[in-house]
């Protein structure tokens, strides 16, 4: 009898074809409902709004505007010809640039959302949030500015919470603070505060908010509102 029952393929490419696909379009899907749910409870939209939100992140992660370029460090590349060795000295271009999907946008719904908020308590989080994410973040060499992943949204919704209390704010304003400061702080505490860094780095291009993913800053504020909704 045990020899009646096997999978349709040989194992490894069941994994392969069947439940590997299965668990990435799971996570996809899962993703895209999370998202588009903190759109819908922090700016109030409904579901196709906060879906086209973010299909509009989701292209513009793949564009980076160019803001300036600077010179990079001078690196000594080394050759052997029969027998002797040879060195050439070149000095590589950095380009900083931001994107679109991961910095931009999120950046404008986070500045719409401080017109709506007290300005002390959100002012507070953003200070202290920048601080503690500027002493976690860290130039990577080929990589950008590294963050551990949960750091800057657990600092920003816990501090936001903090500071709306202290100030005797409601604490509804709760998601709506948390992502607004975790965004801003994100992006100042993480990428403009570690720019004298990228030489660090290497050539080529810094993207603030891009290296083809959503960087920490749309990351930050999605996890956000999610931690702090588990605080009210």
């Amino acid at each position: 009898m045990r020899d009646l029952f096997f999978p349709p393929l040989l194992l490894p490419f069941f994994i392969l074809f069947v439940v590997l696909p299965f668990f990435i379009l799971l996570f996809i899907f899962t993703f895209v409902f999370a998202t588009s749910h903190v759109f819908q409870i922090v700016f109030g939209l409904s579901s196709i709004d906060a879906l086209t939100i973010f299909t509009l992140i989701v292209i513009g992660s793949f564009i980076n505007i160019p803001v300036y370029e600077k010179e990079g460090r001078e690196v000594v590349r080394e050759f052997s010809f029969f027998g002797f060795m040879y060195s050439f000295r070149e000095r590589r271009r950095i380009t900083v640039a931001v994107n679109v999907g991961g910095c931009i946008i999120p950046s404008i719904l986070a500045f719409k959302l401080l017109l709506e908020l007290p300005f002390e308590p959100w002012l507070v989080t953003f200070v202290i949030s920048s601080i503690v994410i500027y002493m976690y973040a860290r130039p990577v060499k080929g990589l950008g500015i590294a963050v551990p992943m949960f750091v800057p949204p657990l600092v920003s919704a816990m501090v936001s919470y903090i500071s709306l209390s202290i100030f005797g704010q409601p604490l509804i304003l709760l998601p709506k603070m948390a992502f607004s400061a975790g965004v801003l702080s994100a992006l100042f505490g993480a990428d403009i505060l570690h720019l004298k860094d990228i030489d660090r780095i290497g050539s080529g291009v810094v993207s603030i908010g891009g290296a083809g993913t959503f960087d920490g800053i749309f990351l930050t504020g999605v996890f956000a509102v999610v931690f702090s909704m588990l605080l009210v």
